[in-house]
């Protein structure tokens, strides 16, 4: 899994495995990663080579951060309750993440301290 690109500015404080639906068939395996600007995800070697796409936000960009209920599709992670991030633009991202209420504490914690937002 390769790092994600970051600004000289930007360090990062958190990371976590997680899986990012990126279509109604298709979940990709990768890494969440936080720092004091952005939310970042970097997709493992494997799903980057089968078209598997980094994304990130700027943590002033996020609208809500919450959960999504599980909604019975079997191949992008809607077995499970996700974590369900809203942006400013109406767009919403859903991630698969074990302890998905405690990341969803830490992740409405980090934008609230965030000063551009």
């Amino acid at each position: 899994m390769k790092s994600p690109k970051l600004t000289t500015s930007e360090t990062i404080t958190w990371q976590r495995s997680a899986n990012r639906t990126q279509s109604a068939n298709r979940a990709v395996g990768g890494r969440l990663y936080l720092t004091g600007e952005r939310l970042l995800f970097e997709p493992n070697h494997i799903d980057a080579l089968t078209g598997g796409r980094s994304w990130s936000s700027a943590l002033a960009e996020m609208a809500d951060i919450g959960t999504q209920a599980p909604t019975g599709e079997k191949f992008n992670g809607g077995l499970r309750t996700r974590l369900r991030i809203v942006l400013r633009d109406g767009t919403a991202e859903l991630f698969v993440v074990n302890g998905v209420d405690r990341v969803v504490e830490l992740l409405r914690g980090a934008v609230a301290t965030d000063p551009g937002s």
